[in-house]
């Protein structure tokens, strides 16, 4: 075999060594971030601003009714009470009827 067949090969199987060696991180990369999501996707059990603010965010029933607590603290239950029903009360029904009508429109064949 002459020497640059061989200094060919050489350097072929060092790109070939370099290139299985970045996939390898990649894929190491890949999978650590997706842990690192479903780390974050999971609530933590510490009682945190950041914690407290998903857990607002993904139970809005849970938003409206401490409105409500805070709102007749604040304001007292005389004037909550006809402000939820006048506004808060449709608004969920308006929801809750939008939330069924897409659900049976994706149901439709």
């Amino acid at each position: 075999m002459n020497p640059r067949a061989r200094l060919r090969r050489q350097r072929e199987a060092a790109m070939l060594m370099r290139m299985e060696v970045t996939r390898v991180q990649l894929l190491a990369a890949n999978v650590g971030s997706r842990l690192n999501d479903q780390a974050a996707k999971t609530p933590g059990s510490s009682l945190t601003l950041p914690n407290i603010g998903r857990a607002l965010f993904a139970a809005p029933n849970v938003t409206l009714l401490g409105s409500v607590v805070l709102g007749s603290l604040l304001v007292g239950p005389k004037r909550i009470v006809p402000l939820v029903l006048r506004s808060g009360l449709p608004g969920l029904i308006a929801r809750r009827a939008r939330v069924a009508s897409s659900r049976s429109t994706l149901r439709a064949p």
